[in-house]
């Protein structure tokens, strides 16, 4: 039986010629009798033995199971196994430091919302280059916006149709290195004209890109939801008027009924970043909680399905505990501790459209795993107590 020990780190030069890190010969790595949360389900299969071999889950046994030679083995009898953790809305940048203190929370994927381009494409390739340096990571480059003045400049500012049409060509088509593409979705937020939207959506599709992100001054959710924006940040699918704040007073719960039917139909995802609100606005966080509070109710009937992001950025965001925090916020406004999980999870997998590689524990998918020591399910807060991470079959914590 071998001991526990860290992997070496991959090589720049095989992630060029071939995009992938390549893998030493690793020892298989043994998850003895834990109990696996089905996060499709919410079963709790327990005493499961999950061998590991590469990057992949290769087979999954009840009872302790043969263990092959020479294999890595972890005790996990009365822990929980279930996928890595996504954060859904960060800013990264080049902050390598940060990447690696996700990774030890158990978040082994995450979605940059946007900053430098130039950082953002060299962490990406450095992440890919060494997976147990930090989740796994897709990026915008740049959060497109309109000027907010008149002599305002800059890569990411978007004034007429054209320029939307050179901005998203160019993240597209910029690339650190050989054989990969630029961006994997693109960002909007604030300042943008009607028709500089579009015309970024329109290019986007174009592209076969997702739009994310913002919904303009001017503009509605159900105009942007209209034009392809598949996610939603912050609380920006509710209408300017129905947000809580000095001289509104919300929106009739009928009107919110059909606007979220409307996002509904238009496959919308909602990633509400709900406890960024205690940094960005933290004189009316009890009311915008409250605010938040009564409608998950109108969220959930309408099946408007939910994503787990912080805003990670700002240096009053902890990283990695944020997204725990996020999660138990979530649990507290409404959601029930497996929707929390899979707003993490399965959820995010399913967003990017991962879900024949990630997003469960089952023979063939790659090993992004969290072991914790308590069940989640009875106690949100027990996300916090994790034993073990592992990212791409090796063991980071």
């Amino acid at each position: 039986m071998r001991q526990l020990t860290r992997t070496t780190p991959a090589l720049l030069l095989a992630l060029v010629l071939t995009g992938t890190a390549p893998r030493p010969a690793d020892p298989p790595l043994v998850l003895r009798r834990v109990t696996i949360i089905d996060l499709e389900t919410g079963r709790l299969l327990s005493d499961r033995t999950v061998t590991i071999q590469g990057d992949r889950i290769a087979r999954i046994d009840s009872g302790p199971a043969t263990t092959p030679s020479g294999a890595i083995v972890v005790e996990g009898q009365g822990r929980y196994l279930l996928p890595g953790f996504w954060d859904m809305h960060v800013h990264l940048g080049d902050d390598t430091a940060r990447a690696r203190t996700l990774l030890r929370f158990g978040i082994t994927g995450a979605r940059d919302m946007g900053g430098d381009l130039e950082e953002s494409l060299a962490l990406r390739a450095a992440l890919r280059a060494d997976p147990s340096s930090g989740p796994r990571l897709l990026i915008a480059g740049l959060a497109l916006r309109g000027p907010s003045a008149p002599d305002d400049s800059g890569d990411e500012v978007v004034r007429t149709p054209l320029d939307a049409e050179r901005i998203v060509d160019r993240l597209v088509g910029r690339a650190s290195l050989p054989g990969h593409r630029g961006v994997d979705f693109i960002k909007v937020h604030e300042n943008l004209s009607p028709d500089a939207w579009y015309a970024i959506a329109r290019r986007a599709r174009l592209h076969h890109l997702a739009v994310v992100g913002h919904v303009p001054a001017g503009m509605t959710p159900e105009a942007t939801a209209d034009s392809g924006e598949r996610s939603i940040e912050h609380l920006e699918f509710l209408p300017d008027r129905c947000l809580p704040g000095p001289g509104r007073s919300g929106c009739p719960s009928a009107e919110l009924t059909q606007l979220f039917a409307r996002l509904r139909q238009d496959s919308v995802w909602l990633d509400p970043t709900i406890g960024s609100f205690r940094v960005w606005a933290p004189a009316m966080w009890p009311e915008i909680l409250q605010g938040f509070h009564q409608v998950v109710p109108l969220i959930q009937a309408a099946g408007l399905p939910i994503l787990a992001g912080t805003d990670l950025g700002d240096r009053r965001f902890i990283a990695g505990q944020s997204l725990h925090d996020e999660l138990a916020l979530l649990v507290d406004a409404g959601f029930s501790p497996l929707d929390a999980l899979r707003a993490a999870t399965t959820n995010p997998v399913r967003f990017l459209n991962l879900g024949d590689s990630l997003g469960a524990v089952k023979p063939g998918l790659i090993a992004d795993l969290v072991l914790l020591e308590r069940n989640p399910l009875a106690d949100i807060h027990a996300t916090t107590g994790i034993a073990l991470v592992v990212r791409e079959g090796r063991v980071v914590k």
